[in-house]
């Protein structure tokens, strides 16, 4: 019985510095409620809709698609920080493509979902113009409403990388050059580059 209640005691301590670790990590938005200028076109990899992930769990056998619901988050939330934003397409012109790598691990003994954005920014070079990692966790049971807990950990995820976005002199100066280029070969290009970082 008293494994039981130190087990309880040690969980709940793991969920409140969880919480707090969220809150402090969360970074605040330049100019919130007025958008930064810039033409931007999101790009996720298509093996992200592709080949789902397996989360871990005991009992649950859950597999997840990570481009969807990463893509959903992402633009609602980069819609709301910035002029213009649209998915990389064949024909479109953007000032910058910000190439998003989508990662959602489950964490069965916690009942969190902690998910991550690697973002990139890219011109006409392969070489990134700002490399940016942030993660983010939300609680939630596997298996009540999974796409939900999902959605919300990439939305977390995705307005800490909005806030190094909108402080970074690199990324910002070159939205303000205001020079269009053709994305459609480029985001195929970005298709093929290896992941940072893959879960499993």
């Amino acid at each position: 019985m008293s494994n039981q209640i130190i087990s309880l005691f040690v969980l709940l301590f793991a969920c409140t510095t969880l919480v707090q670790a969220e809150s402090v990590q969360t970074e605040p938005l330049q100019g919130e409620s007025t958008k930064l200028q810039g033409n931007i076109a999101v790009h996720i990899a298509k093996t992200h809709y592709l080949h789902p992930v397996r989360f871990l769990h005991p009992y649950l056998n859950v597999w997840q698609m990570q481009g969807p619901l990463a893509e959903q988050a992402a633009m609602a939330s980069l819609k709301n920080s910035f002029t213009n934003i649209n998915e990389c397409a064949t024909d479109s012109e953007a000032d910058v493509v910000l190439l998003l790598e989508p990662h959602i691990f489950y964490n069965a003994q916690l009942h969190a979902f902690h998910a991550e954005y690697i973002a990139r920014a890219y011109t006409n070079d392969i070489t990134p113009i700002t490399r940016i990692k942030k993660q983010a966790s939300e609680i939630g049971a596997l298996g009540i409403a999974p796409d939900f807990h999902v959605k919300n950990a990439y939305s977390k995820a995705i307005k800490k990388i909005i806030g190094k976005l909108a402080n970074d002199q690199d990324f910002l100066a070159t939205l303000n050059q205001n020079k269009p280029i053709k994305v459609g070969t480029l985001c195929n290009q970005l298709d093929n580059l290896p992941f940072d970082k893959l879960y499993y």
